[in-house]
């Protein structure tokens, strides 16, 4: 974080050093707690608390309590109540903290989940009021999408195949012997299964894409209007994805856009008309979604035909409702391939 003492101004004038000190204690605190593998479900959860806490007056109670809890451990005397924008800052610190962390290039860590939820929300969000808390929200957005990009990024580059190492027959011994057999090949078919998995995901999205049709409303892309096209498309793109999408995917998703109209959410899901119900079931994982409207408001939207969300009369491109479309179906492509590939 750029400056913990200017945002501590949030919440109080003249911050003295034991409270700037203790919030940064319990930010870094609470990044180790976060950055522990826990499904990518409970990542994308984390990841709506701290954008509700960051953008509204009133944190979420289960996050006030985590918050308040590691403060206590330095400041006894703190209480979430009396300062929540408090509960916002000492979130954002752990956000810091946790995207210093390595991505992991062999597939998608509790981090590179919780950023892209988080970019997620923090993007649909309208700016603040308040040019200080607006300041730290952008900054948190910032980091978030810039870690989300390259996490994306560097999970797909392919991974060198070694030969196999010295292998050694243990007489008498199947066990050892069996031991050493998965010692020596197991790095080497790790990798090759990696680099596999990796080319079917981009022959499948290659296809997809010379197809140029929705297989969901069964028809041309073309023949569908541009703004429901880009978000049909960015919707059925994400469900041949394996790892979080990347510039090239949002460019192929959108690459049909002409005209590139703009309007917001309740004017997309009126264009939608019948076909909302049906670009819904392409994705079975919909109750996902919808508990968690902040991370997911365009899906949220979709699948309930309920556009209450903040930010939805703001008014956004074709091209930016297409990429919104694949970056939250994508993200919730992850909650359904996560056994198999973290």
């Amino acid at each position: 974080m750029k400056s913990l003492a200017l945002h501590m101004r949030i919440s109080t004038l003249s911050p003295s050093d034991d409270e700037v000190n203790s919030r940064r204690a319990a930010g870094t605190a609470l990044a180790v707690t976060w950055s522990k593998p826990k499904g990518a479900m409970a990542a994308i959860e984390r990841a709506q608390q701290v954008a509700a806490a960051v953008w509204s007056d009133a944190p979420p109670a289960n996050l006030a309590a985590e918050v308040e809890t590691a403060v206590q451990a330095h400041s006894s005397s703190f209480l979430a109540c009396d300062r929540p924008f408090e509960v916002g800052i000492c979130a954002a610190v752990a956000v810091s903290g946790m995207l210093e962390s390595n991505i992991n290039v062999e597939g998608f860590s509790v981090t590179d989940i919780f950023a892209t939820a988080l970019w997620s929300a923090l993007s649909f969000q309208p700016p603040l009021q308040d040019a200080k808390r607006e300041a730290m929200r952008v900054e948190i957005l910032e980091g978030v999408r810039a870690r989300a990009m390259e996490a994306s990024d560097k999970s797909r580059a392919r991974t060198t195949v070694d030969d196999f190492g010295a292998f050694a027959v243990v007489d008498g011994d199947e066990a050892k012997t069996s031991a050493n057999f998965k010692k020596v090949t197991g790095q080497t078919i790790k990798a090759l299964r990696r680099n596999a998995a990796l080319d079917r995901e981009e022959i499948d999205f290659l296809w997809w894409t010379l197809v140029a049709r929705s297989r969901v409303l069964k028809k041309p892309l073309q023949a569908i209007d541009e703004p429901v096209r880009a978000v049909v498309a960015g919707v059925e793109a994400a469900q041949y994805l394996r790892r979080l999408p990347c510039e090239v995917h949002r460019e192929l998703v959108l690459r049909s856009l002409d005209a590139n109209p703009s309007l917001n959410l309740n004017c997309l899901i009126a264009a939608m008309g019948e076909s909302r119900k049906k670009v819904a079931a392409a994705f079975s994982d919909s109750a996902d979604a919808t508990a968690q409207p902040l991370v997911f408001p365009l899906l949220n939207a979709i699948v309930t035909g309920v556009v209450d969300a903040d930010g939805t009369s703001i008014e956004r491109s074709s091209e930016e409702w297409g990429a919104r479309a694949l970056l939250e179906a994508g993200l919730l492509r992850l909650v359904v391939v996560e056994p198999t590939l973290l």
